[in-house]
């Protein structure tokens, strides 16, 4: 566990779109270790389901290997990327099912470039359901959230600045993380995000992965802003966290 939480711990500094100075981001880091063993990872994960189930539900895939063979199409030979779980970060891999085709899924994968999908084996994963959907509409800087086409809440966000926009496209919850320093630059919670800054090619050493989360500049909410994140008000990122399990869809768009 500690190599684990020193892993994602520096992660955290180096790989999202960092909003304050890196010394700052770091002390915020810290509270990764507080919360990560309660809130990563399955210790069970549900039997498969059928995507002929409730229309307004999403289905996910969470490795069910260690490494995880992915496929250009069912009718490929061999796949053409290899996934690991836990992923370099130490956390559970996870996948946003588009389609259901016999014996396997297409997946969106949390790699670039953005839009990236392949195929899995159905006995490689274990699928279960998440029941919302996130919208970020940049025109008017605001955060929805749906179970189907009914509103749960919306909220203020700050996006990305002109040099470094948040980048359109489908996207889905990956990582959720809790703060014990809720007063640093990420706030009180981070829903790291399948997705990819397009000018931050790398930041910090890291990978330049996006997140929605909170801050302590209320300021920077409602505006353009960021690095390419979506900042939240923190009361904002806590209702929103419990709409948002890992696999939940989110849509950034124009």
């Amino acid at each position: 566990m500690n190599n684990r939480r020193r892993t994602l711990s520096a992660w955290m500094v180096v790989a999202l779109m960092l909003v304050g100075s890196v010394p700052a981001a770091a002390q915020q880091a810290k509270g990764i270790a507080a919360g990560a063993g309660r809130t990563i990872g399955h210790a069970e994960l549900p039997a498969s389901a059928s995507l002929s189930a409730s229309p307004t539900d999403h289905l996910v895939a969470d490795a069910a290997r260690s490494r995880l063979s992915v496929f250009e199409s069912p009718a490929s030979p061999a796949p053409f990327k290899t996934l690991t779980n836990p992923t370099h970060e130490g956390v559970q891999l996870v996948l946003a099912v588009l389609k259901e085709e016999g014996n396997w899924f297409q997946v969106r994968l949390p790699v670039r470039p953005n839009g990236s999908t392949g195929w899995v084996r159905a006995s490689d994963v274990r699928i279960r359901k998440v029941p919302n959907r996130i919208v970020v509409d940049k025109s008017e800087h605001m955060l929805r959230a749906f179970k189907g086409d009914q509103l749960l809440m919306e909220m203020p966000a700050g996006i990305g600045t002109g040099a470094t926009p948040t980048p359109v496209g489908e996207y889905y919850v990956d990582i959720s993380i809790p703060f014990a320093n809720t007063t640093g630059a990420y706030g009180a919670h981070m829903l790291s995000i399948a997705g990819f800054s397009e000018v931050h090619l790398n930041f910090g050493g890291g990978i330049g992965q996006l997140a929605i989360h909170g801050t302590n500049n209320r300021s920077s909410v409602g505006v353009n802003s960021s690095n390419g994140c979506v900042r939240l008000y923190n009361e904002s990122i806590l209702r929103l966290k419990d709409l948002a399990p890992t696999g939940t869809p989110v849509s950034i768009q124009a």
